[in-house]
């Protein structure tokens, strides 16, 4: 007997087929067990609607019956089950246990092949209560306009009550292929809800993620942007932190493709390209630097990633920039740090050697009796004894540099004013100098208005450091040269302070030196050329000493010129 089957019957059948395999689909690309379990439901639903094909054509066959009823419990079962993992709620054990009975249910009324109501009753009660229950879910724990809510709620509760009790009211008509499709065209519709309503999920998913992203992206401290090549180069996003970073706004990225290019360092363009490579080893961050709107320039670390298309060529870059201007400076820092530990070694080694060499010459003499006359034996002691001294002063400044660098002196301050510090310290090199065979000034003109100003210092410190100052300046300007002590009171750095000047007529430091006078051993070329060497670290501890008082320290000479040494000491304000 050949079956007469209405082709439309037919194209619906395959269109919830095909809904089902589109559910599959996105199962596959997105991996969430709700769609698997839409997936499944519908599929059973495509063969339920195969076997009410043959039912047209055999509308009392009792197995048929029950194997639609069989389909359409596991397809109620699987669309309440993905919906229950869709609200990300755990499905009660009850509702398996209801469908067991209903399949018990059917397989005993169709085994004893008792009449249509029977077999169908149960599991349209169970139709009507899933769709409610269902309904009220997605309703209830997804967000949705009440439009939307409104429209859901429809489709369901017709969809319900057209599948549970529809075949009761109208048995001829449900039996006819009219009859079919319009449960069918139900179904479907109640399908594409259920497909707007993942779609919608996924759109507030992916809003969501926007949001956040954005909310890190502009609240973080990194520049983070993303750049594309195609279909014309340009930034498609920079995080408001570029301000922040290199002084300008994400606007201006926007408007300049090549604003990367023009911020680069000529020596770190290179370093751009590797990152446009789709080869290149991007594991290491690759460090460049960045000119800044100020003009001063930005070490930056950059992490890439590279979006490829499916030729393999890179369609856009995602990167984070960092700025690690303060780490390189504390790297240099420490590199210049060895340096000068390894400097300093050097130094003292040498400061050391040359002394105790000459030392263990002349002992070695005596001892052995090589010189034996009275007079030069005077010499020898004599020179020893200078020697002696020599180490003594280097070892004595090297332990105060030591604690003044590591903050483990200690400093006993004062309160006086300007003129007990002159005539406490100021006036008692005079004679030194004139025992020199110079001429010393002492200009208090511009400070006499002052003399009664108070400052906090600890005398015995800035004594120590008149005095370094004082004698290197007797010790570089030769005889009838002038030395002279100048005293003011300036403003500097938003504080009122006296700067004191101690100036000689001396060889002068050159241009080369004076950049590195405070450094600790540092003797310029003029310095082999004197007589009695100091240890090379009376200047740095004199910086050290001023620097505790918060004050500041620098020299102003030029060849043949003679040489200013000024320091500051904060007037102090009751």
């Amino acid at each position: 007997m050949l079956l007469h089957i209405d082709p439309s019957l037919v194209i619906l059948t395959v269109l919830t087929l095909a809904f089902s395999m589109l559910y599959f689909y996105i199962f596959k690309k997105n991996h969430e067990r709700y769609i698997s379990f839409w997936g499944f439901s519908w599929t059973m639903y495509a063969f339920s609607l195969i076997i009410s094909i043959f039912l047209l054509q055999f509308p009392g066959m009792k197995l048929l019956i029950g194997a639609k009823q069989i389909c359409d419990l596991f397809n109620s079962l699987f669309l309440l089950a993905g919906t229950y993992v869709f609200i990300d709620k755990k499905m009660p054990t009850y509702w398996i246990q209801f469908t067991i009975v209903n399949l018990i249910w059917v397989g005993m009324s169709v085994y004893y092949d008792l009449s249509f109501l029977t077999i169908t009753l149960l599991a349209s009660i169970f139709f009507s209560i899933i769709a409610v229950v269902t309904g009220v879910m997605l309703l209830k724990y997804w967000k949705m306009s009440a439009a939307e809510r409104l429209i859901i709620a429809i489709i369901f509760i017709v969809w319900g009550l057209h599948k549970a009790y529809y075949p009761y009211l109208y048995p001829s008509f449900w039996n006819s292929p009219i009859g079919y499709m319009s449960e069918i065209i139900l179904a479907n519709i109640l399908n594409f809800c259920i497909l707007i309503v993942y779609l919608m999920k996924i759109r507030m998913q992916l809003a969501e993620s926007e949001m956040r992203f954005r909310l890190v992206a502009e609240n973080a401290q990194d520049l983070i942007y993303l750049y594309r090549f195609s279909p014309a180069s340009h930034f498609e996003y920079v995080s408001p932190s570029s301000t922040q970073i290199t002084g300008y706004t994400p606007e201006e990225f926007y408007r300049d493709p090549d604003f990367f290019e023009r911020l680069a360092h000529p020596e770190d363009l290179q370093l751009l390209d590797i990152l446009k490579e789709p080869k290149a080893s991007l594991s290491e961050p690759v460090i460049l630097r960045m000119r800044h709107k100020d003009g001063h320039h930005v070490w930056t670390e950059q992490h890439t990633t590279l979006i490829t298309d499916d030729a393999g060529k890179v369609d856009a870059i995602e990167g984070i920039i960092r700025d690690i201007t303060d780490r390189k400076r504390v790297e240099e820092n420490m590199i210049q740090s060895e340096k000068s530990r390894r400097s300093l070694l050097t130094n003292i080694s040498h400061e050391l050697r040359t002394p105790i060499t000459s030392i263990l010459g002349h002992v070695t003499a005596l001892i052995d009796g090589t010189i034996m006359q009275p007079d030069i034996k005077a010499g020898y002691l004599n020179l020893i004894y200078t020697k002696t001294l020599r180490l003594q002063r280097l070892v004595q400044d090297l332990f105060q540099l030591t604690q003044l660098e590591s903050g483990q002196i200690s400093f006993n301050f004062s309160q006086l004013s300007l003129r007990e510090l002159i005539h406490e310290i100021i006036q008692k090199y005079e004679w030194d100098v004139h025992h020199a065979d110079m001429k010393y000034e002492l200009c208090l003109a511009q400070i006499a208005p002052y003399l009664d100003n108070q400052v906090i210092v600890d005398v015995e410190r800035i004594d120590q450091v008149f005095s370094n100052l004082i004698f290197n300046a007797i010790k570089y300007t030769p005889r009838s040269g002038v030395i002279s002590i100048g005293l003011e009171k300036q403003c500097r750095n938003g504080g009122q302070v006296f700067l004191f000047k101690i100036h000689d007529t001396g060889r002068g430091i050159s241009e080369k030196d004076l950049s590195h006078i405070f450094e600790r051993f540092y003797k310029g070329r003029n310095a082999n050329h004197i007589e009695h060497q100091g240890s090379g670290l009376g200047l740095t501890i004199s910086k050290e000493i001023i620097e505790f008082h918060k004050g500041e320290i620098w020299a102003e000479s030029g060849p043949e010129s003679g040489s200013t040494f000024c320091f500051t000491l904060p007037e102090y304000c009751q």
